[in-house]
């Protein structure tokens, strides 16, 4: 048999309305089954037909159907022709009766289930599993089990203390968290601090500047910082936005780089000013300070254009401990 849900109608029969020869795959009621008298029941379902005559008896299957007419039908599932059914005239009974192919379709159907608590892969679907039931557990779920789309929230792992976007910050981590944490504090590893690099004028009409921001600044900015950068520190100047397309932003020993040489040390660069992602950074380190502290100030300038900088200045500082002086918003720390 088949593992299918057969439908069935109670207290129906009625008659062929044309003769079934007994190579006819399909073939016509002149009344459809309905579940309640008025709504024709869905394929696939069984018939009998000629039921009371023993010589003539067929179980036919019924596959595809439209009102009284059986567009697909699977003749002798008894077998109890050989698959030789008779020819079925007009008029001859035709009655829905429980038969044997009804159990076996359940049974196959059990038997497709398979055995779900053994080893066996089986499809459900649209099913509920009540897994809060006594006695009830669902065990051996693997990773590959789950399906990409299959979002669990946050608050069903663990005590549910840490939300979906606190989960969502893992994402940029690259190595072990602790690990990270232990290299700063036994400092072998930079921090970077991240600065906002904006170009407007200083306010006479004539002189465009660069302007800071950092941390919970915001607007244009303050214009010629002096800035205290210390070792061990990484200052990452963030040059993409778009006042900065023309300029370039660079370190030198001298005011406005007035001794045409460019400080590098330590210096990487990426993008281009004014592009998405362009940035300046320098790292401060015992060779960014150069012997006996030969590098102490440096300059920020724009080689395309004078007076960028300013006033401003950076001061390079062995110190190590970092914090913000807001009286002139410069980067300060005490050693």
């Amino acid at each position: 048999m088949t593992a299918q849900e057969v439908k069935f109608s109670n207290f129906y029969e009625s008659t062929l309305a044309s003769l079934m020869a007994s190579s006819a795959t399909s073939g016509t009621l002149t009344a459809a089954p309905t579940s309640n008298g008025t709504s024709n029941i869905s394929v696939p379902y069984y018939l009998v037909v000629d039921p009371d005559e023993q010589s003539k008896r067929e179980v036919i299957l019924v596959t595809a159907a439209s009102g009284v007419s059986m567009t697909t039908i699977q003749r002798d599932k008894e077998g109890r022709h050989s698959g030789s059914p008779p020819d079925h005239q007009a008029d001859t009974v035709v009655r829905m009766a429980v038969v044997k192919e009804m159990f076996e379709d359940i049974h196959d159907r059990v038997d497709a289930a398979g055995d779900v608590t053994g080893t066996s892969t089986t499809t459900f679907t649209n099913k509920t599993f009540n897994a809060d039931g006594t006695g009830n557990s669902i065990t051996n779920i693997e990773n590959a089990d789950i399906k990409a789309a299959a979002a669990i929230d946050a608050a069903k792992i663990h005590n549910g203390n840490v939300s979906n976007t606190e989960f969502g910050y893992l994402d940029g981590v690259s190595s072990a968290i602790q690990t990270q944490l232990d290299n700063i504090t036994a400092g072998t590893s930079t921090l970077t601090v991240p600065i906002t690099v904006k170009v407007a004028d200083d306010g006479s009409g004539s002189q465009n500047v660069f302007y800071f921001l950092n941390g919970s600044d915001s607007g244009a900015g303050t214009r010629s910082t002096n800035f205290v950068f210390k070792v061990g520190f990484k200052y990452k100047f963030d040059t993409s936005d778009s006042s900065l397309s023309g300029h370039n932003f660079k370190f030198s020993v001298t005011k406005d780089n007035s001794g045409s040489s460019e400080f590098t040390t330590n210096v990487t660069t990426a993008g281009t000013p004014g592009s998405a992602n362009a940035s300046t950074t320098i790292e401060i380190t015992p060779e960014t300070l150069g012997i006996a502290g030969a590098t102490s100030i440096l300059y920020y300038y724009c080689s395309n254009h004078s007076g960028m900088g300013g006033n401003g200045k950076i001061s390079l500082d062995a110190g190590s401990a970092f914090k913000l002086n807001g009286a002139k918003q410069f980067f300060a720390l005490n050693g």
